[in-house]
Parts: C-alpha cells; structure tokens; sequence
C-alpha cells in the first residue's frame, strides 16, 4: 500500500541547495531505505496542533479510529554524501497542505540533525511523520 503515487508537483516539492541535481527518485518508495538521523527529530504537541489546524482548515479526509484522526504522512528524501537533504518530496495522501507542513518540517528540523548517508553518492531514503488529534 505504500506504493502510492508520489507528489512531483513543484508546489509539494522542497528544494534545498544543490537544486541542479539530475538524480531521479526511484518510483517505488516502499523500496526506498528508512532514513535514520543522528539524534530524534523535534516533534512535540504544538507540532501536532498546528497539523489539526492545517487539515481542519483544508478540510482534508483523514482516516479515524476510535474517535481519533490519524495522519500519517510520507516522504521521500534525497540525501548527499555527507548527510545533507538536498530534496524533499511528499507522498500524497488527499491533503496537500498537510503534505507541504511535513516538508517545511522535516526541512527545518531534519537539517539540524543531519540523516546518516550510507552511500558515498546522493540517495534516496523514506522517512514517516505520524500526527493524531481528537476527533
């Protein structure tokens, strides 16, 4: 199931330095190596509060259970030789803003803790930001 369609649209894409590279994301993500970081990524209640406002206020579908909405967002990272993210491109899931919220935060935080490459070349990795809210 996580063979879902990626988000190459410009509008769900983050570039970071080194915009010129010609590497291709693999088309399978499920394939793609989970990305490990140096130290956990930031993430705390106002990090899942302003995923509540961002969905509710694009009224965006999300699966419920148990009287709780649950978001769990996709994404695919292309990472340099040294640990540096140099792309990063959401998996969609119906809700475009909350897609481009992980982006902009796996952006922000995952560039202070640097993911561990395990290739000497740019490679692609996956990585899951999970949200919850009542619903």
């Amino acid at each position: 199931m996580l063979d879902l369609l990626l988000a190459l649209a410009l509008s769900g894409a983050s570039d970071l330095p080194r915009d010129d590279l010609a590497t291709a994301m693999p088309a399978n993500f499920s394939k793609l190596e989970m990305a490990k970081f140096r130290k956990p990524m930031t993430f705390n209640e106002r990090h899942e509060r302003e995923a509540e406002r961002i969905a509710k206020a694009a009224n965006c579908a999300l699966p419920v259970v148990s009287r709780w909405v649950f978001a769990k967002m996709h994404a695919a990272m292309l990472v340099s030789e040294n640990g540096e993210i140099l792309k990063i491109i959401p998996v969609e899931n119906g809700c475009p803003e909350l897609e481009q919220y992980t982006v902009n935060h796996i952006a922000k935080y995952g560039s202070k803790i640097a993911p561990i490459p395990t290739s000497r070349e740019p490679q692609w990795y996956r990585t899951t930001m999970n949200f919850r809210w009542p619903e």
